[in-house]
């Protein structure tokens, strides 16, 4: 990997993770596109993303636990291992460009209905009961996305804006359930024999310090910076880095 892509990278990676750490989820989505659209394989963008998503929201579980609602995260995490198991059969099966379509098709997908959609009205009286069908699909479509695509959060994404879940207890929400979904899927990515740490390891020691950093910011700033217009701007760019990424696979 020469020292351009390194250090592009690195840049896409910190603005990305601090995305991920204002909003809990908008790390892959961003940082994903981009680095397929720099030209890294898309195995290996699997296996970063899942890497540093797991790490920036391991810090997020520590700083965030008084807010994590446990019986939602662990319907999430139990959906999601079946998810992954299907989808780990299924990346021997389709082919590279079909899942890189899936993965940018999906980010402008999700952009545009989260750009669409109206801010949820908060909910009547004391928190709304838990449902376990709909949260344990979301987290089993979740886990299929991430072992094929890296992009594991849009299904728990909507669903949690559907709920009305409050800023902190999202975040602290799809903190848990990307730290045990990345780690089940890199799980299994290990048994395959498809981790190489020679090829992805460069690049992972570049990039996860600025990752940590970002992050960091990002929690810093959750608070502070003006809600509406950071959602505008970021979900725009969504959506941009996702039809090209769609336009380039299909470009062949």
């Amino acid at each position: 990997m020469g020292a351009a892509l390194l250090i592009g990278g690195g840049l896409a990676v910190f603005g990305a993770s601090v995305l991920g750490g204002v909003t809990g989820f908008g790390f892959s989505l961003v940082c994903a596109p981009l680095l397929l659209l720099a030209g890294v394989p898309l195995t290996d963008v699997v296996v970063v993303m899942l890497v540093i998503g797991l790490l920036t929201r391991l810090v997020a579980v520590v700083q965030l636990r008084r807010w994590v609602n446990r019986r939602r995260s662990v319907y999430l995490a139990l959906g999601s291992v079946p998810g992954l198991l299907l989808g780990y059969v299924v990346r021997d099966v389709v082919g590279g460009d079909a899942l890189k379509v899936v993965a940018g098709g999906l980010a402008v997908a999700v952009a545009g209905y989260l750009l669409l959609s109206p801010p949820p009205a908060p909910p009547d009286g004391g928190p709304a009961p838990v449902p376990w069908l709909p949260t344990g699909l979301a987290g089993a479509v979740g886990g299929f996305l991430g072992i094929t695509t890296s992009l594991n959060g849009p299904p728990p994404v909507i669903l949690l804006s559907r709920q009305h879940v409050g800023p902190r207890e999202f975040v602290a929400d799809m903190a848990v359930y990307l730290v045990i979904c990345n780690g089940l899927a890199l799980s299994l990515i290990q048994l395959s024999g498809e981790v190489s740490l020679h090829r992805v390891g460069p690049s992972l020691a570049a990039w996860l310090p600025g990752a940590l950093l970002g992050n960091v910011v990002g929690l810093s700033l959750g608070g502070r910076v003006p809600v509406a217009t950071f959602r505008i701007m970021t979900l725009c760019l969504v959506v941009v880095t996702g039809l090209a990424t769609v336009a380039t696979a299909l470009g062949g």
